[in-house]
Formats: structure tokens, sequence, C-alpha cells
């Protein structure tokens, strides 16, 4: 058996509103094979994992899974079992799995949970897999290692604390967050409102200030210059110079790298030249150059100021063993680091003890050795500085701090000019002002690490995630109003009429649909840009106001949705498209998957749903949004009742638009003003209209605003290309549309047999990917709608046969009544349109539903040109001829 396939789900998504792992398995000689008839693989799949006898499963209660294990359960299920055991025990909280067997592929199975941590989840799928593999193939497997595996891959991937708490400061202001990479960039915001913070650096911060604080020396010299005490010294790239150094000191001395940080290399009070020799070595492994300077007498304090305020201030202990007379030092190392809140990294609130050549040089300053066994209580420090990234402890002191201290620290900060920095400050009493108490600023430090302050060891825990949070964004929760439209038909209508309406506001919005990404009007990435991706780059351009977003099935079965919830969320209808895709079987599939939209709305948000399909009136269920039908029908029972109850609907009576709240109403106009509804003719984009109208005013537009808009948009390539856009050709009336479904063609042919005219001649085709049902429905519904055919095919013929498509359309429009002189096949899309197009005569009517609409408005163009031409030189031929006479 083999992995086919493992994709992360971040955002909700048609399984769970929350983030899942979705993985296929090929079974192949696995297949249909069932776990009571595998000899003894159940035993020793229990005695790996005895864990899983805590499992639930279907049976709702501890040791369901066992029973269904001994009843006989598929191999693909016990993968999902053990994927969830194995990420439990690493540290992972999984709350929903399930197990599904592909219909189209025999032998594949999708399998998918939720996590925390997405690369740990991944690999702990990895180790299922291949922990269910080998006990199939009755080899060893070590469980143990796979924890151990998942645990370190998770932690190379995890958010440091110091980031992780700026995570949960923006959660709590309701910010939408985002990762931006794999390290600690992170997107606060959407559009305009976006910033961004790199572990503690925000958007603000001055590049010449981090500049500044990573140059040891320069901050110092800074420092000095405007009056602020600090430490004096040399740079030195010899292990002879930095004893010449020393030498012209006379004074204890710390040893540390240049361009060094987290306090590695760093070694403190050296009194004598061979320390001096071991110091530089040590320090030079980080860099070529290396800072002599004088050692300063007191405390080490960390102070971080953000926005010119002081936050927090920690006292930093040293990294140290207490002795209880019998453990070496060795021992006492391994016995603090069995604590659970120390980590290898940055990944818990306090950093392992390592042994590292700091450790014995300054064990060998006290005359220690790691086998030295202390006293029963005596403290030994490992290291004189007292970073936490090396081990060290924080008390917090912030409500000890002298207003002189909290004065130089603030002067410091911006002196370098930093908007978030940290202050290390040596002082004898933190209490007292530095003036008196010989208090020296040793460092200052750009994105400083504040796990000290949030987790202290002793007193008070401080937000300073939090305060750096509203540094990079005062006010607000960064969002800017998003409108997602989703439904079978009638999306890009209306996604292109609210982007009309938002436009016309003077907003600059960005638009997401199925021709494109467009920021402020102007095409910015070509292509079908309804899926996620498309989302989140339009939510990321740093000038939208308003996102509009087209948001299709697919794209929400592949990948979810690209943001966490829509102000407003549209459902326009549900009909019969795409089926047999991605296990989508039923009208009820889909209509569930078009839900998600509504679902993850939030209770001050809006869900337009609409009234007349009974499909997408059921979605007002599962949504805690506030719901605004819209209705074409008369006297909609559901728009009565909703109104009663205070509800809020648009709908039509007589002719006219009225948008209502109660007993409250607001005409809005004619439905014949709006020329996009063919004076009243085209039903389907009446619906469009309503939808519209309700997105704007949930968005707080008025009625003159939304009639306004809605009046001057118009069926044209301008406003909405490609949907029942007309041109004149020689007398014939050519409408260019995208039906590529049995609604949308029929909706077509429904609006235009109500033109007088000729022929109504239509050039159809369906995609390839859909099944023989869907297909046979288009022709029979062409055979009803139009009175001849021209069956062409996608270029894209996704898996079928050239031919085969157009075969299955030509004999259902046959069975249908159509007589087959009535219908022609020309398979290429160009050709196809020519064909129709010349067979029609002046009066009749042409509509070509395309799959690519250039070559189709080339050709149109084309033909217009030459017949402009045609025109001009019969006027002058006349011309002549009457002259002549």
């Amino acid at each position: 058996m083999e992995i086919r396939e493992i994709q992360a789900i971040e955002g909700a998504n048609a399984y769970s509103h929350r983030p899942i792992i979705r993985a296929i398995v090929d079974l192949q000689e696995w297949t249909e094979r069932f776990s009571n008839d595998l000899g003894d693989f159940r035993l020793r799949l229990v005695e790996s994992l005895p864990t899983l006898a805590d499992h639930y499963c279907s049976r709702g209660k501890r040791g369901g899974f066992l029973e269904r294990l001994q009843e006989g359960t598929l191999i693909g299920h016990v993968i999902e079992h053990v994927t969830i055991d194995l990420l439990t025990q690493a540290g992972q909280s999984i709350k929903y799995g399930k197990t599904m067997a592909i219909l189209e592929e025999p032998g594949c199975y999708e399998i998918i949970f939720n996590y925390e941590n997405k690369e740990g989840a991944v690999e702990g799928f990895k180790q299922a897999f291949c922990c269910v593999k080998a006990l199939l193939e009755k080899e060893p497997f070590d469980v143990v290692q796979a924890v151990n595996r998942i645990l370190k891959v998770t932690a190379d991937y995890k958010l440091g604390v110091s980031t992780q708490v700026i995570v949960e400061a923006c959660q709590e202001r309701g910010i939408p967050v985002h990762r931006l990479n794999e390290g600690s960039l992170l997107q606060l915001g959407y559009g305009r409102y976006q910033r961004r913070i790199q572990a503690t650096i925000t958007g603000a911060t001055s590049s010449i200030g981090v500049d500044i604080a990573c140059d040891k020396e320069m901050t110092k010299k800074i420092l000095s210059d405007g009056g602020v005490p600090v430490p004096w010294g040399h740079i030195v790239s010899t292990e002879e110079d930095a004893v010449v150094a020393f030498r012209d000191m006379e004074t204890a001395v710390v040893i540390k790298p240049l361009h060094g940080n987290q306090g590695k290399g760093v070694t403190l009070q050296i009194r004598n030249e061979a320390e001096v020799r071991a110091a530089f070595k040590v320090a030079q492994t980080y860099g070529d150059w290396v800072i002599v300077e004088e050692y300063i007498e007191g405390l080490h304090y960390r102070l971080v100021v953000v926005g010119g305020r002081l936050i927090a201030a920690a006292k930093r202990i040293p990294a140290h063993v207490v002795g209880d007379g019998l453990l070496t030092i060795s021992e006492l190392v391994d016995q603090t680091n069995e604590d659970p809140l120390r980590g290898e990294d940055h990944e818990k609130a306090l950093t392992k003890l390592r042994i590292d050549p700091v450790v014995l040089l300054t064990l060998t300053q006290k005359g220690l050795t790691l086998s030295s066994v202390p006293e029963q209580g005596e403290i030994v420090y490992l290291r004189d500085s007292a970073n936490l990234s090396t081990g060290g402890i924080a008390e917090d002191v912030t409500d000890h701090v002298h207003p002189d201290n909290v004065d130089l620290v603030v002067y410091a900060s911006k002196l370098i000019g930093l908007d978030v920095a940290g202050i290390d400050l040596v002082i004898e009493d933190i209490e007292a002002s530095y003036r008196h108490k010989n208090g020296h600023i040793i460092e200052v430090n750009a994105a400083p690490g504040i796990r000290m302050h949030h987790f202290p060891s002793v007193g008070k825990a401080r937000n300073v995630g939090k305060a750096i949070v509203e540094q990079a964004l005062p006010s607000g929760n960064g969002r800017i109003p998003i409108i997602a439209i989703t439904g079978t038909n009638g999306k890009t209508t209306t996604t292109r009429m609210i982007n009309k309406l938002l436009t016309d506001q003077q907003l600059l919005v960005g638009m997401s649909s199925t021709d494109g990404i467009y920021i402020n009007q102007k095409l910015w990435v070509k292509g079908d840009m309804t899926g996620p991706e498309s989302a989140r780059t339009v939510l990321r351009h740093p000038d939208v106001q308003v996102a509009v977003l087209e948001t299709a099935r697919g794209g929400i079965l592949r990948a979810g949705l690209g943001y966490e919830y829509a102000d407003v969320a549209i459902v326009t209808n549900v009909s019969d498209d795409h089926l047999g895709q991605y296990g989508i079987e039923t009208l009820e599939d889909i209509a569930h998957v078009k839900s998600l939209v509504a679902e993850v709305v939030k209770p001050h948000s809006y869900v337009v749903l609409n009234a007349d399909d009974p499909l997408v009136v059921q979605m007002a269920k599962r949504t805690k949004g506030r719901v605004i039908y819209f209705s074409t029908e008369k006297d909609n029972i559901r728009v009565r009742k909703h109104l009663g109850k205070g509800g809020t609907a648009v709908f039509v009576r007589r002719g006219m638009i009225l948008l209502c709240q109660g007993s409250s109403c607001c005409r809005i106009c004619s439905v014949k003003q709006i020329p996009v509804t063919w004076n009243g003719l085209a039903k389907h984009n009446i619906y469009n209209v309503l939808a519209s109208v309700a997105a704007g005013w949930a968005l707080g537009l008025s009625a003159a605003a939304i009639r306004n808009s809605l009046q001057s948009f118009s069926s044209d390539a301008e406003h909405n290309r490609g949907r029942l856009n007309l041109y004149e050709l020689n007398g014939v009336h050519v409408f260019v549309d995208y039906g590529h479904n049995a609604a949308g063609i029929r909706e077509v042919a429904k609006t235009l047999k109500q033109f007088k005219s000729g022929s109504l001649v239509g050039c159809i085709t369906v995609p390839g990917d859909r099944p023989d049902t869907l297909v046979r429905e288009v022709g029979r519904i062409a055979a009803l709608g139009f009175e001849r055919l021209i069956i062409r095919e996608d270029s894209d013929l996704r898996g079928r046969h050239p031919g085969e498509i157009a075969q299955l359309l030509y004999d259902e429009a046959v069975r249908s009544g159509m007589h087959p002189n009535k219908i022609e096949v020309v398979l290429t899309e160009i050709e196809a349109f020519r064909r129709g197009l010349d067979s029609c005569v002046p009066g009749d009517t042409f509509v070509m539903f395309y799959e690519h609409i250039e070559p189709i408005e080339e050709e149109i163009h084309l033909r217009l040109e030459l017949e402009k031409a045609l025109s001009s030189e019969s006027a002058q031929i006349e011309w002549v001829v009457g002259g002549e006479f």
C-alpha cells in the first residue's frame, strides 16, 4: 500500500470548521481486508499501542474502537485511529477523524483528521501509515521513536513562545492573524489595515534602528554620546589583542561576540589572562570580531519598552542548579532539564540547561567541575550571563523599577530608534536610581524575547504581546468588509454587481471571480480565481478597502475557505452541476458544501439566501448570522414569515423591487429599469439583482446608491463580460454566455424565447468531468429550448475521448424530439461558433456558450470591422453611381 496524497487545509472546510489534514491512501493488496481476518494483527496492534483502548470511535464509549477491531474494520479506518493515537501521545488534541472510500478509485481511501500543528500532524500520519504497514507485514515498529520524531518535527515548526503570545493577543481582539512563512512572520489584519510582525519586530520598526542594535559597538557609542552610562571596552579579532585589551583595562572584563545574541558565547567576570584566552576562543566561534569590555558589578535586568512606554521588567537569574549533597553538577543539570516547562529552544517557557565551553570555564573559575557534588541547598551558577536562552529564569520586577531607570531605558530605545526594545540594565538595585547605584545599559535588543515576562518563574506575568499588537495596530481589529458569494449559477454576475455598488461609493475594491482577480477595477491576475488562494491574494493587497469574493464549490472542497468569515455571505441557488466529483453525488451534497460560507459567519454578519430554493432556505438553520431572504415568487411564504418576525427581505411585487424589514418597506426601483434584467425578461438576472440589493443594504448603502449603481450595470463586455452579452452581426442577434450546465442553459433559452425574432440557435457543450446523466440533461434541456443546435466540445476533454461528450449530447437531443437535421456537430470551439453564426439568417438569434471567451470576442470584432468596412464601401459606390447619374 502507499500514500497518494497528504494535504493540509488550514481554513474552514467542507469536513470541519477547524483545520484538517486530508490524506489519500491506496491500500492495494489490503483493500477490503478486515481487522478480524488478519491473524494476530489486532493483538499486535493493541500491544504496540495500548492507548487505543481509550478511543471511543462511533460507539461513543471508551473501548469502542477495540470493539470495531474485534468485529472487523477496514485498514483505512485503522490508519486513522493510529494517527490520532500517535498525535495524542505527541501532545496534540485531535477531536475529529473520518475515513471514507473513494468510489471512483477502488482501494483508495480518504482519511481526514483535525490538527494543532500542521507539520507535526503530517509527520504523525506518515508514522501511523508506517506503523500499520509494518504490523500488517509482521515487522517490528518502534512507537517511542515515532512519537519522538513527531515531537521533533512539531518543535521545528511550532511558533516560539514570543510569537505565540502575539497570536493569542490578536485572537483576543478579533484580529485575523496569518503565518506567512515557516518562521515567525505574521500578517495581522486584511487589506489596507494589515500590519506585519516578525518575532517582536513590527512593520514600523526602523531598519536602521535594528542595524544599530545588532552592532554592539555602534549601540554603545550612540548611547554614550547621548549621555547614557555604558561599559567601555575594545573590539579585537585576535587572541593576543584580547590579552592586550585586558591588560590595558586593568579590571574584570566581559568577553562576547560583536554580533552575538541570546547570550551565546558570553563570558563574564574574567580576571586573568588564561581566562581571557579561553573566553576569546569561545566568543570567536560566533564571529571573527570580539568585544572585550568592562565588567559591571550588579544584578541583571531586562526591561521592555514598547512605543515609548515601559511595559515589563524582569530580574534575570543565570542558569544554575541547587545542590542536595548527593548528586553531581552534571546529574543536577539532567534533573533540572526534566522540568516539563523546559524545552530545547524557545518553544517552551524555559530553555534546558546546556553544558558548553562557557559553562566549563565558569565552573573552572569557581574551582568546580561537572563531577563536583554541591552541598544541600548550595546554589551553583553555571553561567554569569542571565539569558533565558541559555537556561536562566526570570523574576518580575515591573512594579519596582525606579522612575529614573524607566526614563533611562525609554530614552535609550529612542536614541537607538526602536519602537520595541529589550534593554539590558546592570544595577545593584532596580528600586534605586541608576545615578546612585552604578547602573549601566550593557545592551539594547531589537526583537527581544518576551517569554520571561509572560511566564516569569517568580512574580506577576506581563502581557507584552498585547502591548506589541497595540503598537502595531492601535485600534480596530484590522478587518475589512468581506462579501462572499457562492451558489451554482449567478455567482459571477452577482459578484460583479456588488463590486460596482462598492466601487461607485469610491471604495477601492478587491474582487476575485471566474475570470480573474481585480483590484480597483484593474485585472491583476487572469484565470479562474474562485478558490481560497485567490481570496488570500485579495486580502493581502495593501490597498484594498473591501473584498468581494466569488467562492466556488471546487475551491471549498480542495482547500476550504481563504478567510475566517464573511461580513455578508450570499448563496444564490443550488442545482445539479459538478455531481460525481470529490464525492459529491447529490444536490444535498452540493448544498452541504456551499452552506459553509453561511455556517462560519458571526452573529453580527449577514447571510443572504434565496427564499425560492428549498435547499438554500435550509441553510438558515445552520447559520448564526442575520438572514436576509430574496425572492421573485409572489407572496413567498418563507419571506412572509421572516418579515413577520421582524426580519429583512428583498423581493419583487408588481414589477417593483422592495426591500422590507418587518413592516417597513423601501422601494428600490422597477425591475425593468435595471438593464441586466432585459426589461424584466431575464428572471435569472432578477435573482442576481435581488441578492446584490440585499448585500448593498447589509453593507449600509442607501436605496438611492443601490438604485443608481444597478441602473448603470449592463449585460455588456464592460460590466458583465461573457454573461448574456449581445452583438448584432449582419442582422443576427448574437449572445455570448458562459452557461455550462442545465440550469444556466435553461434560463438563457427561456429568456431569449420571449424576444420576438427568428430561429433560436444554440452552440452547446458540457465539461468532460460531468457524469453522463448531467451531460444528457443538458442535451434534453437544449433540445427543448432551442430550434437548432451546434454541438461542440471543450479543448480540455477532462478525461473523455474526442467526440464522446458530443455524441451523448446529440443522442439525448434526438431522443428529446429534435430532428437530426437540426443538429450539427463541430468539435472545435471557434469553428463551431463560425459554423453556427454562418448558418443563421437575419432575424435569427444565435447563443454561443463558450469555454474561452477571447477567441470568440476576437472573431466577433473581426466580423464587425468587416461589416463596417463593407458598409462604408457600399456607401461610396452608391455615391459614385449617384454622381454619374
